[in-house]
């Protein structure tokens, strides 16, 4: 798939961006697998197209500003990710009790 960066996407998307709980789980899984920290860092090779200078960077400090990811609140991602859940499962369950399907 693809996704667009967070500090990309057009003011009047924000929203969507904010409230979307695939965002909270997403944003997680880059974090956690691309975090690093010392000597055992993966190192990327990145070409600037237009003065075609080339500089070695970590895989982090390439995704931290481009994805706007911050490892600080790497929990904050996965507390809404639960919240997320709680709040579809308890919005199910309140359905069908409201609903009733046995109307005779």
């Amino acid at each position: 798939g693809w996704t667009k960066p967070g500090p990309l996407i057009p003011i009047w998307w924000k929203w969507f961006y904010w409230t979307n709980p695939l965002q909270y789980a997403m944003n997680a899984m880059e974090t956690s697998q691309n975090y690093c920290v010392g000597w055992d860092c993966t190192m990327i090779n990145m070409t600037d197209p237009v003065t075609r200078k080339s500089s070695v960077s970590t895989t982090w400090d390439y995704l931290r500003p481009e994805y706007g990811l911050d490892y600080g609140i790497l929990w904050g991602y996965v507390g809404a990710q639960i919240a997320a859940v709680v709040i579809i499962v308890l919005a199910i369950l309140f359905a069908l009790k409201t609903v009733c399907h046995a109307s005779r």
